[in-house]
């Protein structure tokens, strides 16, 4: 009965807002933080000049939230987004409004979209997404992907590069990421820092908890003086990965996995897209997959082949392979195919986003 007030509600009230006119201002929509904008949304965020008004509430929503994010999107000129827009399939826009995905990561590495399992039916998934305008990528390479995980036109993609990755290419920034690292962990200083950051693991569209197979105390026994392994778990991930007493072995919750990246010799992770920023960083990446079978996720074809050739399965093999990589670099042809990804990514993603932004506005 509940849900069904709520829904008679909201569709009453969604006609009453498409009476209200368009008004010259930027919405901008995220799920995946609450109160302030994180990432790619905040680049752009704080560089919009203007009228704007922010979102941000994680799933679920109130019915009062709902309302609101309904009367904004419905009202805007220009809607930004970094995720699934829900009300989007439940609406429809006026020709005036502009919808941009910004979406939240780089390249094409994990399927997504209509391309990957889903608690939506494909009709909802194509629903979700065939108002866009405007879908930013990292890189020409990776538009018809895009496209077809959205199952929007080709018309609609624009290689603009990752907010984002600018201040991964800023040397200024680069530096002042690093000071604040040290400045948190002073420890850190001179030490070789491997970031461990593994993706979260679902079944069916459900986060369930994830074994990374490995025996940390004996790890962080075979980790030198002048080693660490610094864990960072995905948002998402609330469970500890250590649960052992460990000196060299840190889980860090107070910075970003870019900031970690600033002091990085390698990254190792499994499935994460994380591998661009580290790329664009100059950090080689490792891929420690002991699920690789049964992972739920496929990927696009050419890091299937890659990943299958190239990941680490065994705990055991594990330290030496990360640092033999930390010597050497990564494997060319996964260098090439990365960087293929992220050809728009040059530090000016903001400026041109922004610019298109301020076009749609005047």
């Amino acid at each position: 009965m509940i849900q069904k007030l709520r829904h008679w509600i909201s569709e009453a009230v969604t006609l009453l807002f498409r009476l209200f006119p368009v008004k010259n201002r930027v919405f901008f929509y995220t799920i995946r933080s609450n109160a302030v904008p994180l990432e790619n949304m905040k680049c752009v965020f704080d560089a919009v000049q203007g009228k704007k008004v922010l979102f941000a509430q994680m799933l679920p929503h109130s019915l009062m939230q709902m309302l609101r994010a309904r009367y904004d999107l419905l009202t805007s000129r220009v809607i930004v987004t970094d995720d699934y827009i829900r009300y989007l399939r439940q609406v429809r826009l006026r020709p005036q409004q502009k919808v941009i995905q910004l979406w939240h990561a780089a390249g094409a590495f994990k399927r997504f979209g209509l391309d990957a399992p889903s608690r939506l039916s494909p009709q909802e998934e194509r629903a979700t997404h065939d108002q866009y305008t405007d879908v930013i990528v990292s890189g020409e390479a990776v538009g018809g992907i895009y496209a077809a995980a959205f199952g929007v036109s080709p018309s609609v993609i624009r290689p603009l590069g990752l907010p984002r990755t600018d201040a991964l290419l800023d040397p200024t920034q680069k530096a002042t990421a690093v000071a604040r690292v040290f400045e948190k962990h002073p420890d850190w200083k001179g030490k070789t820092v491997y970031l461990y950051a593994p993706t979260f693991r679902e079944t069916d569209g459900t986060v369930t908890d994830f074994d990374p197979k490995l025996d940390f105390s004996a790890l962080d026994a075979a980790l030198a003086e002048n080693e660490l392994l610094i864990i960072k778990r995905h948002p998402v991930m609330q469970t500890p990965l250590v649960t052992a007493a460990t000196k060299r072995i840190i889980e860090c919750g107070d910075l970003s996995a870019d900031a970690l990246l600033s002091v990085s010799a390698v990254l190792i992770t499994d499935y994460s897209s994380l591998i661009f920023d580290a790329f664009l960083c100059g950090v080689p990446s490792v891929f420690y997959c002991p699920d690789l079978a049964d992972y739920e996720r496929s990927f696009y074809a050419d890091f299937a082949s890659l990943i299958g050739a190239h990941c680490v399965k065994d705990a055991a093999l594990l330290l030496p392979v990360v640092r033999k990589t930390a010597e050497t670099g990564m494997d060319a042809a996964l260098s090439q195919l990365i960087a293929s990804q992220v050809s728009a990514c040059d530090g000016h993603a903001v400026s041109r986003i922004v610019s298109r932004i301020h076009a749609y506005l005047s």
